[in-house]
């Protein structure tokens, strides 16, 4: 059986660089069925267009006049460093986000005070060196929301 996992995904709105970043529940599935873990898959798919379609309308189009084309740049299936990212949605912060060898958009995330700080927590975690991350880690701007948050205004 598939566990339940939370999946992080980080896009930018280009031109103006804008990040959102969502955290939604991937449901339990079977790994002996495909079409479970296909509908499993949905669910989170669909909680992510979710959130970020609202928060387009509700968030960014009223304060940016510009048009905006959302990009995924990077998504994280795996328990990430620090504790905001485990808290409630709805919020405003830095994330670290560090490519892995798997490349684009499989990354490892996470909030520390710093850069140092957050690759010390990396090496300290196995799962999260088994993603194979590779330096340099970028700090990046997002606006922070989840599933369990209801409306994606804020």
């Amino acid at each position: 059986m598939g566990s339940q996992i939370d999946v992080f995904r980080l896009f930018e709105y280009r031109p103006c660089g804008h990040g959102l970043l969502v955290r939604v529940v991937r449901p339990a599935a079977p790994n002996a069925f495909q079409g479970a873990l296909d509908a499993a898959d949905a669910v989170a798919d669909e909680a992510t267009e979710r959130l970020r379609t609202g928060w387009e309308r509700e968030h960014l189009r009223p304060r940016c006049p510009h048009p905006h084309t959302a990009a995924l740049v990077a998504e994280m299936q795996d328990v990430p460093v620090g504790e905001d990212l485990h808290g409630p949605g709805r919020r405003q912060f830095g994330v670290w986000v560090a490519p892995t060898e798997y490349g684009v958009p499989w990354t490892v995330l996470g909030t520390a005070a710093t850069e140092e700080e957050f690759w010390r927590a990396v090496r300290d975690d196995d799962d999260l060196l088994g993603l194979g991350p590779r330096a340099p880690s970028e700090l990046r701007h997002v606006h922070f929301l989840t599933d369990e948050d209801g409306p994606a205004s804020s």
